[in-house]
């Protein structure tokens, strides 16, 4: 006899709404977001919507669910692309409008991620407001036709678009696509409800080519800076004597 397959379904469970109530246009928006958050586009299929409130229950291949929830405990942590965290942004800020909460939970009935939405509207947003900032990265696009230009800095994990006058932005081309400057400005800030900040713009006062250091003397530079500890028998154990209270 054949082992039957056990299905591995998941649920959106919004406390608002019913199949009867919920507007089309807006289940599939939500739908959408959730095919981002969930990944695994050939692997997540939507099989039925319960009626105790609306509630998605998304049938997910048991081969894909190990990266499913590997990708939803990412975004619990924050620590997720930024499609997903784009995703789960989207679907708090519309629970919230919605005067909804919301949570996915899994098949065994734990709850992998919530999304407070409504409670969302009890925290404050801050801003816009500035603050005064630096900004490193290699310039790989200067120029514009308003007085203010664009400015794009390559950085180590993304591009900051900043803005200068055009007689800076001038002074800032000549290191296109070779050095890495840093830039000193003013940045306008806001602070959301759900704790995220967003730069809105920021205008570049200054800069500073960086050198560019090897890694070799890089190191040399650091080890010509004074420490005490250049002058311990035993440093390592000197370090675990402070935080341990022990030589071991």
């Amino acid at each position: 006899m054949a082992r039957r397959r056990i299905k591995r379904e998941f649920r959106f469970k919004m406390d608002v709404y019913s199949p009867e109530t919920m507007p089309l246009s807006r289940l599939a928006e939500y739908l959408h977001d959730l095919s981002v958050l969930f990944g695994e586009d050939q692997s997540v299929h939507l099989v039925r919507i319960e009626k105790s409130s609306t509630v998605p229950v998304m049938l997910v291949d048991i081969e894909a669910e190990p990266k499913v929830r590997e990708r939803l405990q990412a975004v619990r942590q924050k620590a997720a692309g930024k499609d997903a965290l784009r995703a789960a942004a989207q679907i708090d800020e519309r629970l919230r409008k919605d005067n909804a909460k919301a949570s996915i939970i899994d098949p065994s009935g734990s709850k992998l991620l919530a999304f407070p939405g409504r409670e969302l509207n009890k925290l404050l947003e801050y801003g816009p407001f500035n603050q005064p900032g630096t900004f490193d990265g290699i310039p790989i696009r200067v120029g514009g036709e308003q007085e203010s230009v664009p400015v794009h800095l390559e950085g180590r994990e993304q591009i900051h678009i900043c803005w200068a006058k055009r007689s800076l932005a001038k002074e800032l081309a000549q290191y296109l696509f070779t050095s890495v400057v840093r830039v000193e400005g003013i940045g306008r800030w806001i602070r959301h409800r759900d704790g995220e900040w967003e730069l809105v713009t920021f205008t570049i006062k200054d800069y500073n080519p960086l050198p560019d250091v090897s890694l070799r003397e890089s190191i040399n530079r650091l080890r010509l800076i004074p420490a005490k500890w250049k002058e311990m028998d035993d440093p390592l154990g000197e370090l675990m004597h402070i935080r341990h209270g022990t030589d071991g």
